[in-house]
């Protein structure tokens, strides 16, 4: 993060029709708990009275008998959030009302008095303003939630939820790259501290289709202890489910690039693209009241105009820092250099599609037991992928990633005080890159005359692919079980709750396969003598495993209608597979473990708050204030125990061939395309320096590694005006701390010179390992231990600090138009402790 940031979100999320029922209290993440105590004229409670709740959304009806302390319980495991009930006893007048969210409850609590009569139903109404939410459900927290509706009328990608968590307020978001998905990045962590899951469980995936989500709720602060795995933010979806009213939903939509607004004379670069989504969605009952079924599919098939250097226009190129002379000479340099052309089979579009369908089955076993198994695929692909502005499209290739997952959940409740939900959720996700040669890749340095005279310096490239091929298959499962008690009259909710989540990954994504030539002129292209030559040199197949697990014990005590409390403590730990072998030189040189893969235990304390003040005219209290604090952990992402594995420094391990000067070898690029074996894996023959050997380069974690946590802490309050509209203003902090780092522990500490000319600029080589003709470097003469490359120390001694407020305006207009925007300003920093 920059040191200072103002960071602007206004999100007038819906236009009119677009309001939706509050959402619901839960267990864990989905599931809605009704719950109250009936009693008779005398106040005591009534044994045996049958009640009825039907969701208004879906028409699913669920009943449960009070027990001796005449409490009931039902569970709605899909959510909700409004509810027709009617409660019977023989002997008395039934009565029936609507329930429906006012705040944060954890739980719908509503007690019902009976009185003794047969005379007909007596309808008793709860009610409250349908309207957007803008938080999550438990006290103290803050975020947005957006139903399925909601999210396919706003002008994004629906189906991918990290899009949608920027429309939250305080969310930063990251757009994606030709490499990358988008990502956010919550309370200035990184965005792998974030978490997605769905239907209450991780979700790798990262996109479903828009037909087949129910809501998505961004979270940007919560003190549940049973939310974790995250220290920035987390979006939880859940999908939809068949009711006993048959439904289905159809879409397609088209975004052409010629309706497209923009400045012509960016060309390819743009940013036009052609779109056309289709997708859709049914679901209805097998059996009424018993068994459903629903089932979503959609695809995509975007096409952008490819940025490459051959579609850039000269006013482009001359924001790219290079003159459009420059490059002429360069492309024919290369067209002389004997390097396949593949232009024409590349084409000047690139080509995104991507698929998922997903398909859920519910069953209502009886009033006490419900079931739900999800299957869930996924296909992505991209041609050309890794097309850089400043290269030719035959330095890229194509990439497809595919992955699919299959989840059960069984939601119990036993009487009306014990409710256990279990869920299990295991998922495999294959990715695999392929470039369109195998080549070496080149590097050109162009110094050219730009705009007004100015001196641009660019780097151009041709060849193959520096980061391709790669591959990578990644399994997981996650487990959890959580457990609820609601002792004597409710007040408090008690929850005991363990989580495991295991992966393990085999990957093989080793960069510069193939080498990569660098030229410091076009003169120095022209003459074929490159300044340096670098290549990996015995790439290794990477496997490592994750174990994950999790306990929490929380309570949420409903001290009363207007004040909730939520307290609780999670122990957390992780425990890492796959460590490579022991290298003795790293250990006796810098006291570090290459075969040691950290692992820790860690206990995380948390409490929030929310109490409501006031009630208006529609039943919507007129004052909440809420706020918290705890700490939170996330996973330690797996690519750093990748790198780790493949740089080990031992015998036949990644090394580094770095030649320069004379040592250099003569590029062939025809010998190259013919025979891709004859790409060097040596230097040339010295003469005058000697050439560099391959050093290992080796990447090792610090004994004191932890992952990644941050304490956090927020103070919000929400005000209703003239019972339409309602301003909120939430003030937040967060301390980042353990965030993960990188050191060369190999550097030796002290300059061997100083350039006085650039102010004192230390050097860390002799200068008689540099080529005078060129200037570069012999990079091993700067190591501490000379018969090692980078030795690279993963530590955990960063720290940031995010300083945020979020001023909010809501509100629904007399002819129904639904509004919400809100303004954060936010400050981050980072620094090591």
């Amino acid at each position: 993060m920059t040191p200072s940031r103002v960071y602007l979100s206004i999100a007038f999320l819906l236009l009119a029709s677009l309001a939706a029922a509050r959402a619901s209290a839960q267990v864990g993440s989905t599931t809605d708990i009704l719950t109250g105590v009936v009693t008779g004229p005398d106040s005591q409670p009534l044994a045996g009275a049958s009640v009825d709740a039907v969701a208004v959304d879906g028409q699913i009806t669920r009943h449960a008998l009070t027990g001796s302390n005449g409490r009931y319980t039902i569970l709605f495991p899909d959510g909700g959030g409004q509810y027709r009930v009617t409660v019977r006893l023989l002997g008395m007048a039934p009565i029936a009302f609507v329930v429906s969210r006012q705040a944060d409850e954890d739980r719908l609590v509503r007690d019902v008095a009976l009185s003794p009569t047969s005379a007909r139903l007596q309808p008793v109404t709860v009610t409250a303003r349908r309207r957007t939410p803008r938080d999550a459900t438990t006290p103290g927290a803050t975020g947005r939630t957006l139903s399925g509706d909601q999210a396919e009328r706003l002008p994004i990608d629906a189906s991918d939820l990290a899009a949608l968590a920027a429309l939250a307020p305080g969310v930063v978001p990251i757009g994606a790259t030709d490499s990358t998905s988008t990502a956010f990045s919550v309370a200035g962590q990184r965005p792998t501290a974030n978490n997605i899951t769905l239907d209450g469980l991780s979700f790798g995936g990262g996109s479903i289709p828009q037909d087949a989500a129910r809501t998505t709720r961004i979270i940007t602060n919560t003190y549940d202890v049973a939310r974790g795995q995250f220290s920035g933010g987390q979006v939880a979806t859940t999908t939809k489910g068949g009711s006993n009213t048959p439904a289905g939903s159809f879409s397609y939509s088209l975004r052409d690039r010629s309706l497209a607004f923009g400045d012509a004379n960016n060309g390819a670069f743009g940013g036009a693209s052609t779109q056309n989504q289709l997708g859709g969605g049914f679901g209805g009952p097998i059996v009424h009241d018993k068994l459903f079924l629903f089932a979503a599919a959609q695809g995509r098939w975007r096409s952008d105009d490819l940025a490459s250097l051959l579609s850039a226009n000269p006013a482009t190129l001359r924001r790219l820092g290079v003159a459009s002379d420059s490059v002429a000479r360069f492309l024919a340099l290369v067209n002389g250099q004997g390097v396949p052309a593949l232009e024409d089979a590349v084409g000047s579009d690139r080509s995104t599609n991507a698929g998922s369908a997903l398909m859920r089955m519910d069953y209502i076993i009886n009033d006490s037991h419900s079931l739900m198994i999800r299957g869930d695929w996924r296909l992505n692909s991209q041609d050309p992928t890794r097309v850089s502005a400043y290269s030719l499209p035959i330095g890229g290739g194509t990439m497809r990633d595919e992955g699919g997952g299959l989840m059960a959940a069984l939601t119990s409740h036993f009487g009306s005080t014990v409710i256990n939900e279990a869920r299990a959720y295991g998922s495999v996700d294959d990715r695999s890159s392929s470039p369109f040669l195998a080549l070496p890749a080149a590097r050109v340095q162009v110094a050219s005359s730009v705009a007004n005279s100015a001196l641009g310096i660019a780097t151009l490239g041709f060849g193959g692919s520096p980061s391709l091929p790669q591959t990578a298959n990644t399994k997981s499962l996650e487990v959890s079980d959580e457990l609820s008690w609601l002792p004597g009259d409710a007040s408090h909710r008690i929850k005991l709750g363990g989580l495991l989540n295991a992966s393990r990954f085999d990957q093989d994504v080793t960069n510069n396969r193939n080498g990569v030539f660098t030229f410091n002129s076009l003169q120095d292209l022209e003459n074929n003598q490159p300044a340096s030559f670098s290549r990996t040199l015995a790439p290794a197949q990477r496997s490592g495993s994750a174990v994950n697990p999790a306990l929490y014990l929380g309570d949420t005590w409903r001290r009363s209608s207007a004040f909730q409390l939520n307290y609780g403590v999670r122990l957390e730990g992780s425990i890492y597979g796959g460590a490579p072998a022991e290298n003795t030189v790293v250990d006796s040189a810098f006291g570090l473990h290459t075969n040691d893969f950290p692992s820790e235990v860690h206990v995380s304390p948390r409490a929030g708050f929310t109490w409501t003040i006031g009630q208006g005219d529609l039943g919507a209290p007129t004052t909440i204030i809420r706020g918290g604090a705890g700490e939170f952990r996330s996973l330690t992402p797996s690519a750093l125990f990748s790198d780790a594995e493949g740089a080990t420094g031992v015998a036949g391990s990644e090394s580094q061939l770095v030649c320069i000067g004379s040592a250099v070898p003569t590029p062939d690029w025809s010998a190259y395309a013919a025979d891709p074996s004859s790409i060097p894996t040596t230097c040339a023959s010295a003469t005058p320096l000697p050439p560099s050997t391959a050093l290992p380069g080796v990447a090792v974690f610090n004994p004191g590694f932890g992952a990644p946590r941050a304490w956090r802490a927020s103070l919000g309050v929400q005000r209703r005006i003239l019972d339409r509209f309602g301003v909120s203003l939430d003030a937040g902090y967060a301390r980042g701390v353990s965030l993960y780092g990188f050191q060369d522990v190999n550097l030796v500490s002290q300059p061997s010179f100083a350039l006085a000319s650039e102010n004192g600029r230390p050097v860390y080589v002799p200068a008689s390992s540099i080529v005078p003709g060129t200037g570069a470097v012999d990079f091993s003469q700067s190591r501490a231990v000379p018969s090692l490359g980078h030795v690279i120390e993963i530590g955990s001694n960063l720290q940031s600090d995010n300083k945020q407020v979020t001023l909010g305006v809501n509100g629904v207009t007399v002819s129904g138009f639904t509004f919400q925007a809100s303004y954060t300003y936010m400050r981050s920093r980072d620094q090591s402790s």
